[in-house]
Order: structure tokens, then sequence, then C-alpha cells
């Protein structure tokens, strides 16, 4: 059965955004290795489930990007929860049909590859906080930022799967939920 994949960019202090929601902290770790890496973890995955604010920063860059994960990320399918939008115009995209819980269970049952969560603060906590995800995949960038916006408000035990190191001084972190 297919797994939901949350992959999130983590400070060491626990943040995945600045108190503002900048994300410029990790871009000095953003090396070939770890690009390479994030590409090959994307690329188990066939379905992207995305929330309304992180869709719509995404259909702005990826598109037209020159990053290598570019074509990837615009090949992918794209399921996007929102209240607000109607209709999604990036390539492969389509609003969810069903809440959060019902279409992740939908896409479960169907053949594919791993389902990825990529990020978006707010929809992550939301998805992981209703018990649905099956695989944490948290990349630690080098770097305290003293306050912003946590990944967890809510204590969640995890089970270590395994661990990398880059030479950046990022450290891959997969967990699975349990104790």
């Amino acid at each position: 059965m297919r797994r939901v994949v949350l992959a999130m960019a983590v400070s060491v202090d626990g943040f995945v955004a600045a108190e503002d929601g900048a994300l410029d902290w990790m871009f000095p770790f953003l090396d070939e290795e770890v690009e390479r890496w994030i590409i090959d973890y994307v690329s188990t995955t066939d379905v992207h489930l995305i929330g309304r604010v992180n869709y719509q920063e995404q259909e702005r860059y990826w598109p037209t990007a020159p990053d290598a994960q570019a074509p990837l990320l615009n090949r992918v399918e794209k399921v996007v929860f929102s209240s607000t939008l109607t209709e999604a115009g990036w390539a492969n995209s389509r609003i969810a049909e069903h809440d959060v819980r019902t279409e992740i269970e939908r896409l479960k049952a169907l053949p594919g590859r791993d389902i990825l969560v990529p990020g978006g603060a707010r929809f992550a906590r939301h998805v992981a906080e209703q018990g649905l995800v099956d695989l944490y995949r948290l990349m630690v960038y080098p770097v305290a930022l003293g306050s912003g916006i946590p990944l967890f408000t809510s204590r969640v035990p995890l089970r270590l799967v395994s661990a990398r190191s880059f030479a950046s001084g990022a450290v891959s972190l997969m967990y699975e939920p349990g104790g």
C-alpha cells in the first residue's frame, strides 16, 4: 500500500519557517548533494498533497524555474486542499474533491507510488495531527532560528528509521510514527 510521506525542512530548534514565513535560512545549505537527495526521494512519489498557500507559492515558481527539480514537480499530480480556490492552473493539478482524510484514504487504495506532503507548515501540521503520516522525512539544517513556525504543536512519538548527514552540515532524519 502507498505511504503518506511528509517532507519538511527544519531548523535545529524545530522551526519550519521564520516568524514571517521566510525560508531564506535554508538556502545556503542547499548544495548539489542535498538537491540530489531531494530529487531522489521526490522521484519515489507520484502524488503531492498541497495546501492553498504552499500551492500558490509553488505555482508561481516551478512552471518556469531553471532548477533541476522543476520537470519532476511540474509532471507530478498535485492535489490542492482549499476552501477558496475553484481551479488549479499549474500542470497536473486539481482541487481536492474530499476532506484530507477521505482523499488520502482514496489515494492510498489506488495503485501507485508514495504520496508526498511537501511542506506548507499549516497544512502539514493538519495532516500530521490527524495521524495520516506514515513516514516523516525531515531535513534538519544547521541553523537555529530562535522562533518561528513549528511543524509540531503537540507531542508526537516517533521512531527513527534512518539518518544521513551531508557535507553542508544538513542532516536527513526519517521517522515513522510511534515510539
